[in-house]
Parts: structure tokens; sequence; C-alpha cells
């Protein structure tokens, strides 16, 4: 049975051999991103030999929750895109941003949109 002392080497060991295994892995992600060109939301598999890859490269949005204080007075309720937890309602941003754009132009300020972790499933034959 190992000691405390010797678990604690060997979980730091394995910690920082997962953090480097993680950098590598997004590293290689961010190459068969460039590679394929996928820039665009959504998913998209490539073949290449035996190989089956599948792209994704999502955008994330968030809501400055304190700026839509100040601003949600100034949009109709009915088109409010929030739930109450509150969490931001994606749907009804894009319901708004398709159909009023000066309603999405007072929204947009208290909305953060920024890439999200580029995700990469391989599978061999």
């Amino acid at each position: 049975m190992m000691t405390l002392a010797q678990l604690a080497c060997a979980y730091a060991q394995a910690k920082a051999e997962e953090s480097r295994a993680t950098e590598l892995r997004r590293e290689l992600a961010a190459q068969i991103q460039s590679l394929t060109g996928h820039e665009s939301e959504g998913s998209k598999t490539y073949k290449d030999g035996d190989w089956k890859v599948t792209v994704k490269a999502p955008l994330n949005t968030s809501m400055d929750w304190e700026k839509w204080e100040e601003t949600k007075l100034a949009i109709p309720e009915q088109f409010w895109p929030i739930e109450m937890k509150p969490s931001l309602d994606m749907k009804g941003v894009q319901w708004i941003q398709d159909n009023d754009q000066t309603l999405y132009a007072i929204l947009a300020g208290c909305l953060t949109t920024k890439p999200g972790a580029v995700q990469v499933t391989v599978k061999g034959a």
C-alpha cells in the first residue's frame, strides 16, 4: 500500500501528464480546424484515408446581467430573450436578430459572443 506522500506525488504527476495531454490535444484540434478550414458554427465530418474527423466550432453567447437590467425596459417584455433562471434564451436572441434590427441593436450591448472550444472526434477504420 502506498503512503499518503507517495499517492500525492503520483497524483501530482498524473495531473501534470493530464495537463500536457490536454494541451497537446487542444493544439492538435486547432491544427485540424486550420487544415479543414472549418470556421463556421456547427459541425462537419471530413474523411481522410480510414479516418473520419468531425470538427465542431461552437460560438458561445452570454448575457451581461447588470447591463441587461439597465437595458431591458427598452425592449418589450414579450421579446425579452431570458428565462427566469436567469439564463440567456438564444432562440429569442436569434429571433430578435433576424426580425427586429432596432431591438437587436439595443440588446447587442448586453451580449458577449466568443468562440467556444473546438471539439474533434476521430474514429479509426
